[in-house]
C-alpha cells in the first residue's frame, strides 16, 4: 500500500466516532474511512462495491485508538476478496472478513479500554497534578498568596494532552501499517507490541506519582509546621492512604474499581462537607 493510501486512512481515522449510533455503533465511521479505498479496489466491479459497502455497514464496534489495527487487517482481507476467481473463493474469502473483523473489534476494544481509558487517561491526569505541585500550583489551595505565571497553570495540562496523544497517534499509525503487512497466525500485528507488560509498567508509574504527590503534599501542608496540627489535612491524608491500600485488596478479590471510587467519592466529600 503507498504512503498516499496510509495517510488518508489515518486522517479519516479520526471520525471512526463521528456517525456513532445505537443500533450499529461505529459502522458508519468505518465505511466513511474504508470507502476509498473500496472505490479504488472496485472501480471496474460496481456490483461487488456494492456488497463491499453493505458489509462495513454491519454492527462495528472497537476502542477507537486500536481500531487501526481492524482497517489494515480488513484492507488486506478485501483485497484477496477483490481477487477471488469464483464464488466459491470469493465466499471463503469473504467468511474469512467476517472472522477478522468480529475478532479483531473484541480483542483491540479489550486491549485498548485496559490501556487507553484504564491506564493510561489516568496517568496522565496524575501527570498533570504532579507537575502543577511541583511547579507550586497548589491545586488544593482556595487563596494562593501569590498569583502565579500562566505558564506554570498550562505546563501540567499540556504535558498530559502531549503524553497521551503521542502515544496514541503513534499506535494509530502503527496500527494500520503493522497489520496491514501481518499475518493471521501474528494476529494481525496485535502480538508485535507487549500489551500487558506496557500496562503493568504504565501502572507502576502512576503509582510512583501517586506516592510521589502524597510526599509533596505532606511536605507543603508540614512545612510551616510549629505548635498546632492541621486535623483537616491529616485526616484526609489518612484516607487517601487508606484508599490506595483498599486498592490492592479489591483487585485480589477481583472487585470493580468502579465501587472503589464511588466509596472514595462519598467519603470525601462528607469529610469535606463535616
Amino acid at each position: 500500500m503507498k504512503f498516499t493510501q496510509q495517510v488518508g486512512f489515518f486522517m479519516r481515522s479520526f471520525f471512526l466516532q463521528a456517525g456513532w449510533n445505537y443500533q450499529k455503533y461505529q459502522n458508519i465511521g468505518l465505511l466513511f474511512i474504508m470507502r476509498p479505498f473500496l472505490s479504488r479496489l472496485y472501480k471496474k466491479d460496481p456490483k461487488k462495491l456494492e456488497d463491499a459497502v453493505a458489509r462495513y455497514l454491519a454492527t462495528f464496534n472497537t476502542q477507537p485508538i486500536l481500531a487501526s489495527f481492524c482497517f489494515g487487517a480488513l484492507a488486506k482481507q478485501e483485497e484477496h476478496i477483490a481477487h477471488a476467481q469464483n464464488f466459491a473463493e470469493t465466499h471463503e474469502e469473504t467468511q474469512a472478513w467476517n472472522t477478522i473483523k468480529r475478532g479483531l473489534s473484541i480483542t483491540t476494544a479489550s486491549i485498548g479500554d485496559r490501556l487507553f481509558w484504564g491506564t493510561l487517561k489516568p496517568l496522565t491526569l496524575l501527570l498533570a497534578l504532579f507537575i502543577w505541585l511541583v511547579l507550586g500550583v497548589h491545586i488544593f489551595e482556595s487563596t494562593p498568596e501569590l498569583p502565579l505565571p500562566c505558564l506554570y497553570i498550562w505546563a501540567g495540562s499540556i504535558a498530559a494532552f502531549l503524553a497521551f496523544n503521542v502515544i496514541a497517534l503513534f499506535v494509530k499509525w502503527e496500527g494500520f501499517k503493522t497489520s496491514y503487512k501481518a499475518v493471521y497466525g501474528a494476529c494481525y500485528g496485535l502480538t508485535s507490541f507487549d500489551w500487558n507488560k506496557t500496562i503493568y509498567n504504565a501502572k507502576k508509574i502512576g503509582l510512583v506519582l501517586t506516592v510521589a504527590m502524597i510526599l509533596l503534599g505532606i511536605y507543603y501542608y508540614l512545612r510551616e509546621f510549629q505548635q498546632s496540627i492541621d486535623v483537616h489535612f491529616i485526616t484526609r491524608a489518612v484516607i487517601v492512604l487508606f484508599f490506595v491500600c483498599i486498592s490492592f485488596i479489591t483487585r485480589r478479590l477481583r472487585i470493580p474499581n468502579m465501587y472503589l471510587y464511588l466509596a472514595a467519592v462519598v467519603v470525601f466529600n462528607l469529610v469535606c462537607y463535616l
